[in-house]
């Protein structure tokens, strides 16, 4: 064969394999794109695998087959850091259930056991703490049950601060190690500031530098399965160990595939779909979005019809991979919610740009905006002085510091997703981070509840209007301006957003105990709102 055929040939070759890539590419691409726009049925689906699974009266079971019969066993562990998750997506009264029956099962010596009831566990005993925690401030019957259970935790340190297991019986066979108890960490640190304990600080400093001094090899090496990996690595994110964390993510990013597989095991051809969520969660709290990003939308796709995840998929999977895992569906909704948050973080600087559909925050609008010009007209027809003004997704306010200004004799509080975007807030108006599925404000708080153009966002619709109507008195109102289904298209979106039927949004809120008033073909900048882009429903709590 002479140079000219050889050449020739291997043209043909290379060729060849660039058009397989960029094939490949292409479809890679247009999964990516179609995962997002499925993004709404994955949470929906996952709702309804919670509910499905959920006990009578109990916690959350511990995973389910195809050829299971339904039981009554929830998992202790499971339910425990399941309930601020559960909080964050607004699912009180689910919370409440959870805990109800976490504190009826707490031992004697203030510990948890395993889903059998056969043995302690110092790990499950610290998620149940994260839930108790969390939900503290509704149900502040918890804290007894919380401080022996702290207790219990620090029996079980040695002298030298390792924090080993008093029982290994349930850990799955060679892949389960104490480091996870760095999970447990945390919890002591936020119970000893909620109540002013601080040796559960300095003990849970003293786990933490025995680890640091003993396993750091350990710690920076993916050296066993990706679920119990992660729980090690977002404790340290959580501990403040944001070095460490990097470093051995860094070592997780290079087993990344392009379409965001990661191993189970960085020697391995299957992966974990808990591993996949959590790592998700901890690049979403390390900043790292785009890595995030495309580990959770491959975890998506694996969702199964039932609205779970396996344990594990690939060949030769091994680890619970015929079952649904409660776990799986709760590190989700984590990642979903840091999805969001970090989404809208970056709105808030107008000099990095915003991809997926949304466009830098505005601190701008006009006087005579038709939006602004009916909510200080619904304020100044309903409020009386002192009265309490709650706007939920408030941006960087710019409807809210117009209303301070013309109303000062009001109350003005302001609630976002991320710091970022509340961090320039004038002082005439209080901050509280949260979100419309968990509006940080006890019941009956607000006599005027609104919501401009955020209400989109919220994934869960149903249990943002309950969040919306809890939280504002009995004769206050609700306001919330949005988008009409009926334009759908006019402009991009992220794949969490959608438009309503304006029917239908008002008989939820009705559901929820409202008089709704309907008001179409709202001006918004400098359009007279005859494209019928925006709604305002206005309801009064009855």
């Amino acid at each position: 064969m002479n140079r000219y055929s050889l050449n020739t040939k291997l043209k043909k070759i290379l060729f060849s394999k660039i058009q397989q890539r960029n094939k490949k590419l292409k479809y890679m691409k247009y999964f990516r794109f179609n995962n997002d726009i499925k993004l709404l049925s994955v949470y929906k689906n996952a709702k309804k695998w919670i509910i499905k699974n959920t006990v009578y009266g109990k916690g959350i079971r511990p995973s389910v087959g195809l050829d299971d019969k339904i039981t009554d066993i929830a998992y202790p562990e499971v339910s425990g850091y399941f309930i601020p998750t559960l909080l964050n997506f607004g699912f009180r009264d689910l919370s409440k259930q959870y805990a109800k029956w976490l504190l009826s099962i707490q031992h004697e010596e203030g510990a948890w056991y395993d889903y059998l009831d056969e043995s302690p566990y110092v790990f499950d005993t610290g998620q149940v703490l994260r839930g108790l925690i969390a939900i503290y401030p509704i149900m502040p019957e918890v804290e007894s049950a919380i401080l022996r259970g702290c207790d219990y935790i620090l029996s079980q340190i040695k002298p030298d601060g390792q924090l080993p297991s008093p029982s290994t019986k349930f850990w799955p066979e060679g892949i389960c190690t104490e480091l996870i108890h760095l999970y447990c960490l945390p919890p002591l640190i936020e119970t000893s500031k909620i109540f002013n304990r601080p040796e559960y600080e300095i003990e849970a400093k003293r786990v933490l530098d025995y680890y640091k001094k003993n396993c750091m090899e350990k710690l920076l090496d993916f050296h066993t399965l990706s679920h119990f990996y992660a729980y090690m690595i977002e404790a340290l994110v959580d501990l403040g160990e944001l070095e460490i964390a990097r470093t051995a993510m860094d070592k997780v990013s290079k087993l990344q595939r392009k379409n965001g597989f990661i191993p189970a095991y960085k020697n391995v051809k299957w992966t974990c779909s808990t591993g996949l969520f959590q790592f998700a969660v901890i690049w979403y709290k390390l900043g790292e979005k785009i890595k995030a990003d495309l580990t959770f939308d491959y975890a998506c796709s694996l969702q199964t019809q039932n609205g779970g995840w396996l344990g594990s998929y690939g060949p030769n999977a091994q680890y619970i991979q015929l079952r649904e895992i409660s776990w799986a569906v709760k590190y989700f909704l984590d990642a979903l919610k840091l999805k969001i948050s970090v989404h809208f973080a970056k709105t808030a600087d107008k000099n990095v740009p915003i991809m997926g559909g949304t466009y830098p925050l505005s601190d701008f609008i006009r006087d005579e905006d038709g939006r602004l010009k009916l909510i200080l007209q619904k304020i100044n027809e309903s409020l009386l002085p002192n009265s309490t003004v709650v706007d939920v997704g408030c941006g960087l306010g710019r409807i809210l510091k117009k209303a301070a200004e013309q109303r000062p004799d009001l109350k003005f509080y302001g609630v976002d997703i991320a710091p970022e975007i509340l961090k320039n807030m004038p002082a005439t108006i209080t901050t509280k981070i949260g979100s419309l599925l968990s509006i940080p404000f006890e019941d009956c708080f607000s006599d005027f509840t609104m919501t401009t153009e955020a209400l989109e966002h919220a994934v869960d619709i149903e249990n943002a209007i309950k969040e919306l109507v809890r939280v504002t008195k009995k004769g206050g109102k609700v306001l919330i301006i949005d988008k009409d289904i009926k334009a759908t298209g006019a402009l991009d979106t992220p794949p969490w957003e959608q438009w309503f039927d304006t029917e239908q949004l008002k008989t939820l809120m009705e559901e929820q105990g409202l008089k709704v008033e309907v008001l179409k073909n709202i001006p918004y900048n400098e359009k007279d709102g005859s494209d019928g882009l925006y709604v305002a429903w206005i309801g009064e709590k009855v």
